[in-house]
Order: C-alpha cells, then sequence, then structure tokens
C-alpha cells in the first residue's frame, strides 16, 4: 500500500483512492501514479517515463507523456487532490513533497546520502548482520527479478540471489576489515520496467546508540554504461575480423 496524505494506491488491488473516493483510472494512468510513488525523491524526466512505462515496441512522443500526465491530474483534482504531481520546469515532473508533520516515517539515511541516491538514480536497502531486511526505499523492488521478495523482515537473497554465498565478505565490512564491497554488471531479466543490468555496492552504517552496525546495500541501474560497453567490444571485434580477413586477401 502506498499513501500520499488522504491518497491511497493498493499495488495489490490495483486501486486508487482519495479519502475513500475511488479513482478510475486508465491502466497507464494507473502505472505513471505508481511510477511516482515508487521514487517519490526523483524527478522523472519523460524520457525516463517512457523507459519505465512503455516497452520498445510501442514508444510514445513526450507529448504523449505530457497528455497521460494531464488526464492523470484532472482525476486527481476531480476528487480534490489537487498537486499531487509537481513539474520541475525544463527537467520533469516529481511526487510534490508532504509538508514534514504529514510525511511518513523518516528514512534512516542523512539527507547528503539521500540527495546523492536521487542524483545516481540509485536504490537501497538496509540490513542487520543476519541480511534480514529492516528499511528499503520503494524502487528496490525495480532492481529485483523476485519484487515479491522484497519485503522487511525477509532475507535479502531471496530477492537478490546475487549476494548468496557472501556471507564471510559482509561480516568483514560490518567489522571494518573492509571498507566496501561490490559487484558490477549483474544482468537482469528482460523487463521493460527493469534495469538491464544493475550494480550492488555495499557499505557499512552506525545504528544509533549503538556500537553495532547494518549493512548498507545501494542498487544502481548500469544499464547506459553496460550497454555502451558492449557496443564498443563489438566494434572492436568487428574491426579485428576485417583486419584478418584483409589480412588472408
Amino acid at each position: 500500500m502506498y499513501s500520499w496524505g488522504d491518497l491511497r494506491l493498493d499495488s495489490e488491488a490495483f486501486e486508487v483512492s482519495y479519502k475513500g473516493i475511488t479513482l478510475r483510472l486508465y491502466p497507464k494512468e494507473y502505472e505513471l501514479l505508481k511510477l511516482f510513488f515508487d521514487y517519490p525523491n526523483h524527478v522523472l524526466s519523460p524520457s525516463i517515463i517512457i523507459e519505465r512505462l512503455w516497452s520498445d515496441d510501442s514508444v510514445p512522443t513526450e507529448s504523449a507523456v505530457r497528455t497521460h500526465i494531464k488526464g492523470l491530474r484532472r482525476k486527481l483534482k476531480e476528487v480534490g487532490a489537487d498537486d499531487v504531481i509537481q513539474t520541475v520546469h525544463s527537467l520533469g515532473y516529481r511526487l510534490k513533497p508532504l509538508p514534514k508533520k504529514t510525511t511518513q516515517s523518516e528514512c534512516s539515511l542523512n539527507p547528503m546520502l539521500m540527495q546523492l541516491l536521487a542524483l545516481h538514480f540509485s536504490e537501497y536497502a538496509i540490513v542487520d548482520r543476519n541480511l534480514i531486511v529492516l528499511e528499503v526505499s520503494p524502487g528496490v523492488k525495480n532492481f529485483s527479478d523476485y519484487p515479491w521478495d522484497v519485503a522487511i523482515g525477509r532475507n535479502v537473497t531471496l530477492a537478490f540471489p546475487e549476494l548468496i554465498g557472501l556471507e564471510s565478505t559482509f561480516l568483514e565490512v560490518l567489522e571494518n576489515k573492509k571498507k566496501s564491497f561490490d559487484i558490477k554488471g549483474i544482468a537482469r531479466v528482460n523487463n521493460s520496467r527493469r534495469p538491464d543490468y544493475i550494480n550492488i555496492y555495499v557499505i557499512a552504517m552506525s545504528i544509533k546508540e549503538s556500537s553495532l552496525q547494518n549493512l548498507l546495500i545501494l542498487f544502481e541501474d548500469s544499464s547506459e554504461k553496460m550497454i555502451l560497453k558492449q557496443q564498443v567490444v563489438q566494434k572492436e571485434n568487428e574491426f579485428y575480423l576485417l583486419l584478418g580477413e584483409s589480412s588472408i586477401n
């Protein structure tokens, strides 16, 4: 269940309501609103919205994206939910920040780190020394091939099996024997709503009023870098292949 003030989005029932009034949204309007809930601290450009919500065979124009946003805003306004989605001029759109007194429970991360995560379009999970999830950002599910296993109280390896067998390495990070740990270029199952490749970074974070530490796991979308790297390698292979053919001739 997602919430923004009195606005509710039930991702299991695929329902949106405001003060108990159900909104009748088109599928893309629902997906668009959910995308803003998944990334509440991000400014989403039209190109990012297209990448997340549309497959390659039906890519709309940025003008069409704006039309969807206008339609969503109109339906929200009809039930009294004004100014839910803000326009950040020349950049894109975002979920309007709520007044501090009405926001949900505060995140354990300091504001500077949160800004860094937003800048790099990253998500995070906080786990204890037994790898049990204590806290996650909403968008983490988009980085997992098993999004239904991303949940507080569950072992993080259920959602990210790439972390299985690394317990001793994580212990070294917790005991400050190793500063950090990372796994780069992890391929994801083909899905238009998920990155093609991700990077995972693991660092220790202090627990308030305790000498113990938890693990902060950061997830970064590395699709663009990996695809570019693959293209460079392919061009190099083609070059050497042509070079070999010319030497034979």
